[in-house]
């Protein structure tokens, strides 16, 4: 992480930062992808008798997610044109199915109406 630009005034210390690495580790739902990510952010501290009371940090998570998407975007179409053949490939399966299943009960139906 760089410090970009310290602010203090009265009770309130502002960091301004810029943080960069390499998704290795799980970040929650997402595995580790090797993504390299970059971010810069604000963080406000409130100092009472010399230790932080409070503390607001702000960063643009959308930003992150279109660095993993940027970086990641041909992963992701392989995996959204596997989904796609997948449905279309169970479509026509079920399709059969329903095919078979009513021939046969016509059938039935036909060889008890002649009975």
């Amino acid at each position: 992480m760089t410090v970009d630009l310290v602010v203090a005034e009265g009770d309130l210390v502002t960091v301004v930062w810029t943080a960069r690495g390499t998704n290795t580790g799980r970040a929650g739902a997402l595995p580790a992808t090797g993504v390299k990510l970059e971010e810069r952010g604000i963080t406000v501290w409130r100092i009472v008798d010399g230790k932080i009371r409070e503390e607001w940090t702000s960063f643009d998570q959308l930003r992150i997610v279109r660095q993993f998407v940027s970086q990641l975007k041909w992963q992701l179409m392989g995996l959204l044109g596997a989904v796609v053949i997948l449905i279309w490939v169970a479509t026509r399966f079920i399709r059969k199915l329903r095919l078979i299943y009513s021939t046969q009960a016509a059938k039935a139906t036909s060889q008890a109406l002649h009975i």
